[in-house]
């Protein structure tokens, strides 16, 4: 399952861009964009694809006046999978293997995930409103984000008229070549809410059946903490955003999860202690997201985002304790 990471970044960017109006106005239809995603209700079926790999959904997404978002995600390709959301309760139907995955999860909103702060995003990327499209019958607007560096990714996103919501977005790595996009080939905005249209068509018969339910996730416990790790040479407009320690059942420590954000890409960093050897490659791209694993002392650290290789492996590199003598906090 995809999900789109991102945060927030800048004041004095925002500063330069409001004395350009062509600019500003890229920048609101930005903004536009990533309220619709968190506001607009829709139902629809769109197509995913990253390298070679394509990926046909369906997907159903209720917000009430309340705020609360309900929601289903149903793969149409490859094998069954269903994963239902009501606001932060997320439960994921896998018919094959009979089991049922049962976690809680901040908010992520489909197709695409923008953060709500985003003025400071002009001091690593250049907003540009572009040209009008027509995507799955409906009217959009073309807005691009394009990397001031080849340390972060380009992305592109056609807007609906009206509503604002992205009806294709595209994402481009250092080299400006398209490394996965996203588009709705059937939709529909608005609706009044309907609870079967957000009911897994799995839930009775994993009843029925007994299937195996997993809720070893709601086990995990996040703390803000020191964890006793920084990055001495952190990219060009990249910024600690969140410090935890996690704790996961069956584990003898808690493990550091760090992440790094320049507004829009987000990359986090794992620690844990080094059990076994890594790997013959420690570097991996699945998509437009890459991990890259290494060894310091007896710790592995490994980071992963959506960024080019070079931004991974510099934070990789560069991921120290803070006290070289003394060991990681426990």
């Amino acid at each position: 399952m995809k999900y789109w990471l991102a945060v927030a970044a800048t004041v004095a960017a925002a500063q330069t861009w409001a004395q350009d109006g062509s600019a500003v106005s890229a920048l609101e239809w930005l903004k536009k964009i990533a309220d619709s995603s968190r506001t607009v209700s829709y139902s629809g079926t769109f197509v995913y694809q990253h390298g070679s790999r394509v990926e046909t959904s369906r997907v159903v997404h209720y917000v009430n006046q309340a705020g609360g978002v309900f929601e289903k995600l149903e793969t149409l390709d490859g094998p069954p999978r269903e994963v239902v959301r009501a606001n932060d309760h997320v439960t994921a139907y896998l018919p094959d293997a009979r089991v049922v995955l049962v976690e809680r999860r901040s908010t992520r909103h489909l197709p695409v995930m923008l953060p709500e702060k985003l003025s400071d995003l002009t001091s690593q990327y250049e907003v540009k409103k572009m040209d009008n499209d027509r995507v799955g019958g409906f009217e959009c607007l073309w807005v691009s984000v394009e990397p001031k560096d080849k340390l972060r990714y380009g992305r592109k996103f056609c807007a609906e008229l009206s509503s604002g919501l992205p009806l294709r977005a595209q994402v481009y790595n250092e080299r400006a070549e398209l490394i996965e996009s996203f588009g709705f080939s059937q939709l529909s905005i608005g609706g009044k809410f309907s609870r079967d249209q957000v009911t897994s068509k799995y839930e009775n018969r994993a009843q029925a059946q007994k299937w195996r339910v997993d809720r070893s996730a709601l086990n995990i416990m996040e703390q803000a903490a020191d964890t006793g790790w920084a990055v001495s040479n952190l990219p060009a407009g990249f910024r600690k955003s969140m410090e935890v320690k996690r704790t996961i059942a069956g584990r003898p420590v808690a493990m550091p999860h760090l992440v790094y954000s320049d507004g829009l890409a987000a990359i986090s960093v794992f620690i844990e202690p080094k059990l076994r050897e890594l790997g013959a490659k420690p570097l991996i791209n699945r998509g437009a997201v890459h991990i890259y694993k290494r060894v310091h002392g007896d710790y592995v650290v490994t980071v992963l985002g959506e960024a080019p290789a070079a931004t991974v492996i510099q934070i990789a590199n560069s991921m120290e304790l803070k006290d070289a003598k003394s060991p990681a906090p426990k």
